[in-house]
């Protein structure tokens, strides 16, 4: 089944829930969801001051104090991963996600009705038209000239720096070490690839995979879990106001945690996916214009044999 027809048929209430909480992502569950970190961190002098009050003790590190340091890890690991995929999951029930699905798709089937023959032409035509466009942008706030900058692009690091001094050489050299965007047929048609200031952003799958493999958020996971288990060597006797205070603790930091799994899921896809949908499609739709418009004859031979663009040409105006 196609995934944009099991989107139409999620009506049970997870899905209802999911619905609704991208609606509310953007407006006051975002604000709370961006301000979490805060809470969490008001209320740990808090909870420390409990910790004071209930006389917490020096760490000593043995059987107990380890086992449930890696089941406390554990369940926070868990937690946190089963919540990205049901934020996913509900990410993809975004209207802005649905639409941008359904855009893409149709631009895709109107790419397959005008050929993708000239796809990797166009490619490399918007590649070459965005470095232009980048580097004369940064020509410009540095209010130098393309005939200026042909005079200056191939001097040596030692050379700039001696004309222009260390704050302009140093941003000339980074024109100089501009790198051309990521552009071809497979990254429109199929797997999105990102770029820092153009092509396709990066997926919705692609930006899971970096968040969960980003050793801030392992380091992070491991330390709120393990910081949850410091507090429990003077407090694990009896039930006392230790007991509950470090439970409060323990319970706060798995929810932080889990809320945080189910927002990165959601984002994942109701703004990620979204943002490189939209660019995917705006790319294929200038695609469309440039072989409807035959705006590869005006290309020449650039980008290839220009004998091949002048038998695309011939054959289509031969089927019409």
């Amino acid at each position: 089944m196609d995934e944009l027809e099991r989107i139409d048929q999620a009506t049970d209430k997870v899905a209802d829930f999911q619905k609704k909480y991208n609606v509310s992502q953007k407006k006051i569950t975002y604000i709370i969801g961006k301000n979490l970190t805060l809470f969490v961190c008001m209320l740990i002098p808090l909870l420390l001051i409990g910790f004071v009050w209930t006389d917490f003790g020096a760490i000593v590190l043995g059987p107990k104090i380890l086992s449930d340091g890696v089941l406390t890890v554990a369940l926070f690991v868990c937690g946190e991963v089963l919540m990205t995929s049901l934020g996913c999951d509900g990410g993809k029930l975004d209207p802005d996600y649905i639409e941008a699905k359904k855009e893409f798709d149709a631009t895709v089937s109107k790419v397959s009705e005008v050929g993708s023959m000239l796809l990797g032409t166009f490619c490399d035509w918007q590649i070459d038209v965005e470095m232009d466009q980048a580097v004369n942008y940064r020509l410009k706030m540095l209010r130098m000239t393309p005939k200026m900058w042909d005079e200056v692009k191939n001097l040596r690091p030692d050379e700039l720096t001696s004309r222009f001094g260390k704050v302009k050489s140093k941003r000339l050299m980074d024109i100089i070490n501009l790198k051309p965007i990521e552009l071809n047929e497979a990254i429109l048609l199929y797997n999105g690839e990102y770029t820092a200031r153009g092509g396709v952003p990066e997926s919705g799958e692609a930006y899971i995979h970096r968040k969960r493999h980003m050793l801030g958020t392992v380091l992070a996971c491991i330390f709120t879990g393990l910081l949850t288990v410091t507090v429990v060597v003077t407090l694990t006797a009896d039930v006392t106001l230790a007991r509950v205070v470090y439970t409060v603790f323990k319970l706060t930091m798995l929810l932080f945690r889990m809320a945080k799994g189910y927002d990165r899921g959601a984002r994942a896809y109701n703004t990620i996916e979204v943002r490189q949908l939209k660019a995917k499609t705006n790319y294929l739709k200038q695609y469309i214009k440039f072989v409807e418009d035959k705006m590869y004859l005006k290309l020449g031979d650039r980008y290839g044999d220009f004998s091949v663009l002048t038998e695309v040409k011939e054959e289509k105006e031969a089927v019409v």
